[in-house]
Formats: structure tokens, C-alpha cells, sequence
């Protein structure tokens, strides 16, 4: 008799073992795939981003990315990884994006120096502000520049990733669309 609910009592701590391990992976899981939410004093800005990332930020410039890095590193991230600058756009003497986009040396060149081209714009309204997708060519060379930028108000973040496209489309995404300008 003594035997068997020795047997049982194995049984039954055995059960509750497992169980208990069930529970920390579920839970470690759940932290793993979960986000934060960041807030910049600075630029007066919020978002979430996933909680295994890195983020630091100084002198109204924002790095974000995938793996341990810090502003002033200028390790470059392979092809599994995402870095991610966000910072203030500045508008320039055109007080237009388009135009300082195509023109940000605003003619110092003078009239004979060609303007970039808009070679395809996208645009999205998102809860923090409408978002734009800008693809740029040089006049001097077949090289194309994407400029990502949200528009609240009178106030404009530049966003840029590295690489672009990356493994992290998706992130990128969420990302930006949980952006609020406080």
C-alpha cells in the first residue's frame, strides 16, 4: 500500500515537473516574440519595436536594429539583420520634400546642374501620420536612393534601414505604423 502511493506521488510530481517546464518555455517564448515600446524625449516620438532588438539613440538621431550595436559603430548588418536610423528631416530651402529631394544642394551647382529624379512615390496614411516612400535617382550616375519618410503636421521623420530589402520586412513595417508623434 505504502508502495503504491509512493508510485502515485512520483507520478504526480512528475506531472506537475512538466507542466512547470511547459510554462517557462510558453512563457520565454511569449517574451521573445513580444515588443517594447520606446519613447524619444528627443525627437517626441513613440513606437514598439520587437524585444530582442537593440536600440540607442543620440542628438535627435534614433539607431534600431536586430543585432547589439550603438551609433557611431559602423559595423553594416549582413544579410539576416536590420539596421534601422530614424532622425528628423530637414527641410531645406525649397520648403517643399519633393523639391528638396530633388534639389538638396538648393542650386548651389546653378541652373546648369541637373535635379535629382522622383522615379516613383508611395503613399500610405497610417495612424501616426502619412508615410512616404521615395525613390530617387541621381542625375550623375544610374544609382537610386529610397528615402522613407512619416509626415505629421509640420514635423517629418526620415527613416532609413540597411539593407534595403531586408529579412525583416514585416518588423519594418510594424515598426512603423506604431509610430506616434507625442
Amino acid at each position: 500500500m505504502i508502495k503504491v502511493k509512493n508510485k502515485h506521488r512520483k507520478i504526480f510530481f512528475l506531472i506537475i515537473a512538466i507542466l512547470i517546464a511547459f510554462s517557462v518555455v510558453f512563457f520565454l517564448s511569449l517574451q521573445q516574440t513580444g515588443t517594447v515600446k520606446y519613447i524619444s524625449e528627443d525627437l517626441k516620438i513613440s513606437f514598439n519595436y520587437p524585444n530582442r532588438w537593440y536600440v540607442d539613440e543620440k542628438d535627435y538621431d534614433i539607431i534600431l536594429a536586430s543585432y547589439q550595436t550603438e551609433i557611431g559603430d559602423n559595423s553594416r548588418p549582413n544579410s539576416e539583420q536590420i539596421k534601422i536610423f530614424i532622425d528628423k528631416f530637414n527641410i531645406g530651402c525649397h520648403q517643399d520634400i519633393e523639391k528638396d529631394l530633388m534639389d538638396p544642394a538648393c542650386g548651389e551647382g546653378g541652373p546648369e546642374v541637373p535635379l535629382n529624379e522622383i522615379v516613383s512615390k508611395e503613399t500610405e496614411d497610417l495612424p501616426g501620420g502619412t508615410f512616404y516612400k521615395y525613390i530617387i535617382k541621381s542625375p550623375t550616375s544610374d544609382e537610386e536612393f529610397t528615402f522613407y519618410l512619416l509626415e505629421n503636421g509640420d514635423r517629418i521623420l526620415q527613416i532609413s534601414k540597411e539593407p534595403d530589402p531586408s529579412a525583416y520586412e514585416e518588423e519594418f513595417e510594424e515598426i512603423i505604423k506604431s509610430i506616434r508623434f507625442l
